[in-house]
């Protein structure tokens, strides 16, 4: 049997065809998951076992990034993310999907209380760039990045608020991805924020601002951003 991967969507996303391409690419059974058929109870979030949030611009961005999507999640889907947590379901995003995950507090274990957020970038501006090198940090627990630690991906990166921003207090989510280097840059255009932090993870949970998705093949023999999704889906195997 193939590990079933439920792909998110809502309308505005746009990154679903190359994530679910990605997964069947590593072995595993790519499901769409539209977010009215999830909300109408046609469908449900935890009969899967990996679950993604892909990238694009989910519900048009209006408030700000991510900010409907995760309320639609936290008051009309509760129940159901409440099963994802507790089966302890892998949870992978990319870009927009970070920044709904990061919304729903699911990187700090409270949702709808996030403690950690996705700013406006430094520039103040959309930054879309085709090449940015992210290294990979593996932490225990996380099975997205596991064997893949100091590995060095290029990959495209486009986003107007990518900038990891953290409440003040305990840090329980950990640094997954970096710019630039494995201490990670602020150096424009290195870092397309301003910031070092290209991704982040928290147990089983890992999102980052670059699409991996966009990255699926070898560049001249140099690794690729399908390994992270290989990862998750041997962890579940």
């Amino acid at each position: 049997m193939k590990p079933i991967a439920n792909i998110l969507w809502w309308p505005g996303t746009n990154c679903h065809h190359e994530t679910m391409y990605a997964f069947e690419l590593v072995g595993a059974k790519p499901h769409l998951s539209l977010i009215n058929r999830l909300i109408s109870g046609k469908e449900n979030l935890y009969e899967c076992d990996i679950l993604f949030f892909p990238g694009g611009f989910s519900r048009g961005d209006h408030i700000r990034a991510a900010a409907i999507p995760a309320i639609e999640m936290q008051y009309r889907l509760g129940d159901q993310l409440q099963r994802v947590i507790e089966r302890g379901i892998p949870i992978g995003g990319s870009c927009n999907g970070f920044q709904i995950m990061a919304c729903l507090g699911l990187f700090n274990n409270e949702i709808g209380n996030p403690k950690v957020l996705l700013d406006m970038n430094k520039s103040a501006t959309f930054e879309h760039w085709w090449k940015i090198a992210v290294y990979l940090h593996h932490h225990p627990g996380c099975p997205w990045t596991d064997g893949l630690d100091g590995m060095r991906i290029v990959m495209p990166s486009a986003h107007g608020e990518g900038l990891v921003v953290g409440a003040p207090g305990e840090q329980i989510w950990k640094v997954a991805a970096t710019y630039g280097s494995p201490e990670g840059v602020t150096d424009y255009p290195k870092s397309p924020n301003g910031g070092k932090v290209a991704g982040i993870c928290y147990r089983n949970y890992f999102a980052a601002m670059p699409h991996f998705e966009r990255a699926l093949f070898d560049q001249g023999g140099k690794p690729h951003g399908l390994l992270v999704f290989e990862a998750a889906v041997r962890s579940v195997r």
